[in-house]
């Protein structure tokens, strides 16, 4: 396979690895750039920053594709770091100031994703502790998560830093100049099958948007 030398390099091949053996539904991973995998690679046009992976599959709602932001985790501040995923990736994509091409070809990026080596086990950050649903007092939690809709455990440091990020992208939506509105969340796994926990903007029953907390297959 060669040398890897970077450890976040390490962490792409492993969450690569896992992906391709663990995912139901994921047809093709691309890489931002050429590695010792000589994998597939998606390319931009734009403002030249660019997520870690595209994930292509069909996760339920027809074929769509997943931007990953990956980091190491064993420096607790590289976790922080991937927030720029809302604030640079997520926000060039939705102005369109970057646009991701495919095989030349154009493609419509429906997730913005968190991920890093623990997204095996279920979290983001090392060694967390954890919470279970089925021990909240709040009982609409407890019934969300029997429904499937939200993780039944969460990692404590996990479930902060994915609210978070929620919170953040009500203060970008202010600019109100999105025209592609994707999900956003982080990549952990349930029963070491990979998961991605997001909040989706869906059309409710009176024709209106609204964001939603969604637990989906991957």
């Amino acid at each position: 396979m060669g040398e890897i030398f970077k450890p976040e390099e390490i962490v792409e091949i492993q969450l690569w690895d896992w992906l391709k053996v663990s995912s139901f539904y994921v047809n093709k991973i691309y890489f931002n750039r050429k590695n010792v995998l000589n994998a597939e690679v998606f390319t931009t046009i734009g403002i030249n920053k660019k997520p870690d992976f595209i994930i292509n599959g069909n996760f339920g709602y027809g074929e769509e594709y997943i931007a990953v932001e990956i980091k190491d985790n064993k420096k607790r501040r590289n976790v922080l770091d991937a927030g720029k995923i809302l604030d640079i990736y997520y926000f060039n994509y939705a102005t369109n100031k970057t646009k991701y091409f495919i095989n030349s070809k154009e493609i419509k990026l429906d997730y913005f994703l968190v991920a890093t080596q623990d997204s095996k086990k279920g979290y983001l950050y090392e060694n967390e502790t954890f919470v279970k649903a089925e021990e909240s007092k709040n009982e609409s939690k407890k019934y969300v998560a029997n429904l499937g809709i939200i993780p039944k455990i969460e990692g404590n440091e996990t479930h902060q830093y994915v609210r978070g990020l929620w919170s953040s992208i009500n203060r970008l939506m202010d600019v109100n100049v999105f025209i592609n509105k994707p999900a956003i969340g982080i990549l952990i796994s349930e029963n070491e099958r990979p998961k991605m926990m997001v909040k989706k903007l869906i059309v409710d029953k009176n024709k209106k948007e609204r964001w939603a907390q969604r637990w989906i297959q991957l």
